[in-house]
């Protein structure tokens, strides 16, 4: 047996299930006899079970509990059968050619106990560990001290991603990524895999080292590549990785450089200040989110000032030191706690709604320590609500800003332009989809790209007319200011999509992201995550029913609020208006705003009218189906956006759903 590749799951089934597609594409290829071997570390996503339904002749390991990266690849070496062993992750897609280029290579290089090929990343670029030097003292120094990032041409300082060395050449290195390891069998039986004391992390640098220390040979070869989404499983678990990886260093450098007492130390402490570098840059936008925030509260104080005391700085000098501290402080501290600056909320108005009696309660307890505070009780309350409105506007403005990044010349500012490569049905089938789900989203199908420039022009659906050809995809992706590049992979074999991958990303001044569409399936698997494109509420409605945004009394008083505050404040602009309207158009607007001021109606509403009763809804003047595409849905469709918007409401897309009204009304009358 040629090959025997082995791959290690947790949590990342679609990712997985591409992976073995496209190595068992590569066997056929290349004409290759082998054996796929999959060790689930006790995935609760399905993987285990996908592939015992979908590929029956895969070798699985389902195990029980996770094992970590190491000790599951020994238990899979160990049963191998092939002549070589293709340690692979399985958030990968190897190429057609892949496996027999690197077999070929290890029969022509009897002395290589390892070899890896080019990993890209899925914009394209270049992905640097997948070849890189070992973390000597001077390499270690020059990394963790940020030398090697400001010299990358160096030969003396670039030692750890060897980034002097061009990445289109084949040469011996030190160490390769994990991501992507062919072991010859002299090596495994020379090492026995992996040192089973690191659980994740490092123990590809380890094995590297304990290989060349047997005699045997690394290579990193540039004539092949493979598409790594780097870092999937960790994303699926509640593992730290920055933790995680700064833990495996130790375990590194105590087992390989404990006899350097000075290095050690110095060492030890770059990864400290590495590490907690990574954790400010894992966290920065909640730490940013923070600084802005208490921005927003020395505002309030400063503008309760101007208000109660007719100055800016109203206060006497000596006390601003303190208001200008403590009370943002005590509400930042209190955002925290109510995980404003969570990564799964820090978008959401929700926690600062349910801060702002709590800053309150904060604020008033601060009049007993700071006397600025007593002269007035009026100032906590006025700050409070100033301060609750700058949170909430600045919150609001960030989720529809953040939504509208992207935009280009021929898109609404919600949608995010994108080219789909190949013009075959499974080609016009995705951009089907895709325009059903716009608003949901977000791609907005402007072109397709085709083999050749011969049928440039013509529209294989309405509105989406082919634009060029795979030679000319990034001008078109520049003119066109795309965003997003989806390819439908029966179109072009995946040696081809990496070689466009490449070209385009080298070629283009901003970063474009590429996804993948595999055959007859309604995924996406792009750089960061991998998302379903239609909505799998069929049997799973009862729960629909009970488990929804809507149904729940914060969310359906903070919309409430939301009404209240928004018809008060156009009533009176609504009843000047109809002063000049025909009395039967004044009679029907007054009426309109005037039920939604009474709770009879809301501003964003659900159209089904069997959905309202399920989600505790009410008909609306517009909705998520109605500003969607412009198009006329099925009654299914329209149900679906209800539900979409039912489960996912919050005070953001009400917002972004009436700018996106306004927006589509205008375009109408100009079409008009």
């Amino acid at each position: 047996m040629d090959i025997s590749v082995i791959i290690v799951s947790y949590n990342v089934k679609e990712f997985l299930r591409g992976a073995i597609a496209s190595v068992r594409r590569s066997f056929d290829v290349g004409n290759l006899t082998g054996e796929i071997l999959v060790v689930d570390n006790d995935s609760s996503d399905g993987s285990a079970e996908m592939v015992a339904a979908e590929f029956p002749d895969v070798r699985l390991f389902a195990l029980n509990e996770n094992l970590g990266f190491g000790r599951a690849n020994n238990l899979a070496l160990r049963e191998a059968k092939g002549d070589y062993l293709l340690l692979l992750n399985p958030d990968t897609i190897v190429a057609e050619d892949t496996l027999r280029t690197m077999v070929d290579f290890m029969r022509d290089h009897p002395d290589a106990g390892l070899a890896g090929c080019k990993l890209l990343n899925g914009d394209g670029t270049f992905q640097r560990p997948c070849r890189r030097g070992f973390p000597t003292p001077w390499a270690s120094f020059t990394k963790l001290f940020g030398l090697a990032a400001l010299f990358p041409n160096s030969k003396l300082f670039a030692r750890y991603h060897l980034t002097y060395l061009s990445i289109d050449a084949t040469y011996e290195v030190d160490a390769l990524s994990g991501a992507f390891m062919m072991l010859s069998r002299k090596a495994w039986e020379s090492t026995r895999g992996f040192d089973e004391a690191f659980f994740m992390y490092g123990e590809d640098l380890d094995l590297c080292y304990r290989i060349k220390e047997a005699g045997l040979k690394v290579y990193y070869v540039h004539s092949t590549a493979t598409v790594h989404f780097q870092g999937e499983s960790t994303r699926r678990s509640t593992i730290n990785e920055v933790a995680v990886f700064y833990d495996a260093m130790h375990v590194f450098v105590k087992k390989h450089y404990r006899a350097s007492i000075i290095f050690s130390l110095l060492l030890r402490l770059g990864i400290f200040l590495r590490g907690k570098l990574a954790v400010v840059r894992k966290y920065r936008s909640s730490f940013a989110l923070a600084a802005l925030d208490y921005l927003m509260l020395v505002f309030s104080v400063l503008i309760g000032s101007f208000i109660l005391l007719g100055s800016w700085m109203g206060l006497p000098e000596k006390d601003y030191p303190s208001a200008l501290i403590f009370p943002p402080l005590v509400s930042c501290i209190l955002l925290y706690l109510l995980k404003a600056y969570h990564s799964s909320s820090r978008w959401s108005v929700r926690p600062v709604l349910i801060a702002i009696p709590a800053m309150l309660v904060g604020l008033s307890s601060l009049t007993y320590f700071f006397k600025e505070f007593t002269a007035s009780r009026q100032f906590v309350v006025v700050v409070t609500v100033i301060a609750g409105f700058l949170l909430l506007a600045d919150r609001l403005f960030l989720r529809i800003l953040r939504r509208s990044f992207g935009i280009g010349s021929s898109a609404s500012p919600f949608l995010r332009p994108t080219l789909i490569v190949g013009t075959d049905k499974e080609a016009v089938r995705i951009a089907t989809l895709l325009k059903r789900m716009e608003f949901l989203r977000r791609y907005q199908v402007v072109g397709f790209i085709d083999n050749t420039l011969e049928r440039v022009g013509l529209h294989l659906s309405p509105g989406i007319p082919i634009l060029g050809d795979v030679r000319t995809i990034a001008k078109v992706a520049r003119d066109r200011k795309i965003s997003e590049i989806i390819f439908a992979n029966s179109s072009l074999a995946y040696i081809d999509v990496l070689g466009i991958m490449q070209r385009t990303s080298e070629s283009l001044p901003i970063r474009v992201n590429f996804s993948m569409v595999p055959v007859a399936s309604d995924i996406l698997i792009g750089r960061e995550k991998i998302e379903l494109l239609t909505d799998d509420s069929g049997d799973s409605l009862a729960l629909v029913s009970v488990e929804n945004n809507l149904g729940r009394l914060s969310h359906r008083f903070s919309k409430r609020v939301f009404d209240l505050a928004v018809s008060s404040a156009m009533l009176p602009f609504v009843a000047l208006a109809a002063a000049i309207m025909p009395s039967n158009e004044r009679v029907t607007q007054l009426r309109l705003w005037g039920s939604v001021f009474r709770g009879e109606r809301t501003l964003v509403g659900v159209e089904d009218a069997r959905e309202r009763e399920v989600y505790y809804a009410k008909e609306g003047f517009t909705s998520l189906a109605a500003v969607t595409a412009g198009s006329e849905w099925r009654d299914e469709d329209i149900r679906q956006f209800d539900r979409y918007y039912a489960r996912n409401h919050s005070l953001g897309m009400d917002c972004e759903i009436l700018l996106k009204a306004v927006f589509v009304r205008r375009n109408a009358k100009r079409g008009h």
